[in-house]
């Protein structure tokens, strides 16, 4: 348990798919689902989409998400909990879906229950 690692993906709201055919980019699954299935079809220990209420990503106006409809600008982020060899074998099979995101490792250093 002290080897896990945490790593941050940090995405738009509007993220796009890259590759996928025009059925699925009209009535396909948003980009946090896709790579949450993929995150759990991995075996990948603990993964959570938090919910940003407010924030901006490179630079632009910060984007509130207390709106019905969110801007495609809007930030998310989800969060991957895993041993390191785990995690970057994932983000290296992933890394075309990943290729318009920012990614965020933290080593834990304490493991409190």
């Amino acid at each position: 348990m002290k080897d896990l690692i945490t790593v941050r993906i940090y995405f738009e709201f509007g993220q796009k798919i890259e590759n996928n055919s025009f059925w699925k980019k009209l009535y396909g699954s948003d980009f946090s689902e896709v790579l949450m299935k993929r995150a759990k079809d991995f075996g990948l220990h603990q993964v959570l989409h938090l919910n940003v209420s407010k924030g901006y990503l490179n630079d632009q106006s910060v984007n509130w998400g207390q709106h019905e409809i969110r801007n495609s600008k809007h930030p998310h982020l989800i969060e991957i909990l895993d041993s390191e060899e785990k995690i970057n074998a994932f983000l290296d099979e992933e890394k075309v879906l990943l290729q318009n995101t920012k990614i965020l490792m933290v080593k834990n250093e304490v493991l409190l229950r």
